[in-house]
């Protein structure tokens, strides 16, 4: 990853791109770097794979070899698991961003101190310097 600023935590962002893809069709490695190319991410194959081999390994991923020529292209997809992990986040990202809920399920935010000094008990409004 080409120095990106904050990448410790877009690291995690990228997996879940990842998750979204292979759980939509098949890919393969550098397509998925100019899919992330697209939406900001610099990664080179030396971040990208290692990546990919990981979910692998963790079962949310499985690939299989095509040939292509005289070469072979690795394919990733998502699992049953990496499926219902992409599941699973996309809602949790919803909730963090409030576009999973409507607005009678937001809850209501707690009066600040700052809040609260607007007026005073009686219904009287507070102006400054009094």
């Amino acid at each position: 990853m080409a120095r990106m600023k904050h990448q410790d935590l877009l690291v995690g962002l990228i997996r879940l791109h990842i998750l979204h893809h292979a759980s939509k069709e098949e890919f393969y490695g550098q397509w998925m770097i100019h899919e992330l190319a697209r939406h900001g991410y610099t990664l080179s194959p030396g971040t990208l794979y290692p990546m990919l081999h990981a979910l692998e390994r963790r079962g949310y991923l499985k690939s299989r070899k095509e040939r292509q020529g005289r070469t072979y292209r690795r394919l990733y997809r998502a699992t049953a698991l990496g499926r219902e992990a992409d599941r699973i986040c996309k809602i949790q990202v919803r909730e963090l961003t409030g576009q999973g809920r409507s607005k009678a399920q937001e809850p209501s935010k707690p009066q600040t101190p700052e809040s609260e000094g607007d007026s005073k008990p009686g219904g009287e409004h507070r102006r400054n310097g009094s």
